[in-house]
């Protein structure tokens, strides 16, 4: 444990989390690394499968058999009593020890991607809220139940202490995703990790509920790592983005960098397949290929088979490295490297002044 000065929450070095199975080992998180600043907001982005959700769940020492986290580091900053912060890294905890069960609910929250698959279908609302204030906070069940109330409240749920006796299948979607929110937020956690907190949400809905995370996060000082498809909701939202191809973060940066001048030819791709309303035409650009399969192992960089910039000979053999570039960006693509300019001038010229 070490003193750590700065105001980064959460550092995650080289995270590597595989899934061994029958077929092969499926390398979910791959050599990742990223960091969150206090009350700052981290988008991750990516297609399905690229390993969004499972860096989430290794983060909150989650992740279950065949799936283990098999190197890297998570460091979380701790306020001590001393008002200094000191740096733990969450790896080295027991996933089922007693600190890492205070950190996790407690200091570090999350909300999962199925609001109803996540909820208890056998217990009452009020009763799934009060379990996680009481197993965090030194409180009475009196006093547990008037926080719940005000959470529920907080969420805008209305008649909430009524709400507390419902159960989860009488209540809509958006209600149900309101008290995932109310649960993760109960115990003012320093950190909330959102996994597609919108999926399946009309657009009225998730309007509201993104403005109410954007509320609170406010109100209570509190970091995102917000994980979602929609680039959209990103812009609005995140300070910071990560993309993620294939278990690794393929370009991160400010958000209005990466929007403004996207630097990775899949983070281009992604961008440019979003709906635009200055282009009239009927169909909407796609990225060619698909998604490898997770059990197959590619030489060089993982997106070149889809890769319209690819290099022949360059990037289907040398696997890209992280490469710093203005205004804290960084990217792993051999475009910004010598080899760029060894294959073609040209393209180097035109990826520069993208």
């Amino acid at each position: 444990m070490t003193v750590q000065p700065n105001d980064t929450l959460l550092e995650v070095k080289d995270l590597q989390t595989h899934f061994f199975m029958a077929e092969g080992v499926a390398k979910a998180v791959d050599s990742t690394t990223f960091s969150i600043g206090r009350g700052k907001v981290l988008g991750v982005v990516g297609e399905s499968g690229c390993g969004k959700s499972v860096t989430a769940r290794s983060i909150m020492r989650m992740v279950r058999p065949p799936g283990h986290t098999v190197d890297g580091e998570i460091l979380y900053s701790r306020a001590a009593e001393t008002g200094q912060t000191t740096s733990v890294d969450l790896l080295q905890l027991p996933a089922t020890g007693a600190e890492m069960r205070s950190i996790r609910g407690g200091e570090i929250s999350m909300i999962f991607q199925e609001p109803r698959a996540s909820l208890s279908p056998v217990h009452r609302i009020g009763d799934q809220i009060t379990e996680n204030i009481l197993l965090h906070q030194p409180v009475t069940p009196s006093e547990a139940e008037l926080i719940a109330i005000d959470m529920l409240q907080q969420v805008h749920i209305p008649l909430a202490e009524q709400r507390m006796g419902a159960f989860a299948h009488q209540l809509s979607g958006g209600m149900c995703q309101r008290v995932m929110i109310a649960m993760a937020l109960s115990c003012h956690p320093n950190l909330l990790i959102a996994d597609e907190p919108t999926t399946a949400l009309d657009v009225t809905t998730e309007a509201q509920i993104l403005e109410l995370m954007q509320g609170l996060q406010a109100e209570l000082d509190m970091a995102i790592m917000f994980i979602t498809h929609d680039l959209g909701v990103v812009a609005d939202m995140a300070d910071e983005v990560a993309v993620m191809y294939l278990g690794k973060i393929v370009e991160r940066g400010a958000a209005a960098d990466i929007f403004r001048d996207p630097k990775h030819p899949y983070t281009i791709a992604l961008l440019e397949s979003l709906p635009r309303m200055d282009q009239k035409r009927d169909w909407l650009q796609t990225i060619r290929g698909v998604v490898p399969d997770p059990y197959s192992t590619l030489n060089g960089c993982p997106f070149h088979p889809r890769c319209a910039d690819s290099m022949p000979g360059v990037c289907d053999e040398i696997v890209p490295q992280p490469i710093s570039l203005e205004d804290g960006r960084e990217v792993r693509c051999l475009l910004y490297t010598e080899h760029a300019t060894q294959e073609s001038p040209q393209l180097a010229e035109e990826t520069s002044h993208q």
